[in-house]
């Protein structure tokens, strides 16, 4: 009863029932399932899917929460890289290491903080001209000249 073509492969269960766009995004899903990822534990591709985000390596026996379908999702990546480079930075400030970043603060060597100047631009004839025309046009509105 349960007859396969290679063709559809795991969704071929549904025989013609449910339409095709959705028996390939079904494949799509179940394949992701059905798939083994690499252990963060032991480093083998031993991580298989117990329930919806639950993981268990098969190996060292640990389970660990993670995506429904993936073992880690876009989100969960985003969040550890940022993790690791704020504590990163935090360590270099703990070790007194100044780290420099345009119009921010920062600590330097002795632990105090205070803001790097950024370099004033300089007045143009543009900007004179400009500031000059709206100057007027407030005067006006003031009841000026």
């Amino acid at each position: 009863m349960d007859k396969t073509v290679s063709k559809v492969g795991i969704t071929g269960k549904y025989g013609t029932r449910y339409g095709a766009k959705l028996r390939k995004q079904a494949k799509a899903i179940e394949m992701l399932r059905r798939t083994k990822f690499i252990s963060p534990f032991c480093g083998k591709q031993s991580m298989r899917r117990v329930a919806v985000g639950i993981w268990k390596c098969k190996t060292t026996n640990r389970k660990i929460a993670g995506g429904a379908w993936e073992l880690n999702t876009t989100a969960a990546i985003t969040a550890k890289t940022t993790i690791h480079r704020l504590k990163r930075i935090a360590n270099e400030l703990k070790k007194g290491d100044v780290i420099e970043k345009d119009d921010e603060v920062v600590e330097n060597k002795e632990g105090k903080k205070e803001r790097k100047d950024k370099p004033k631009k300089e007045k143009t004839e543009k900007t004179d001209k400009k500031e000059r025309k709206h100057e007027g046009k407030n005067q006006a509105k003031r009841g000026g000249k």
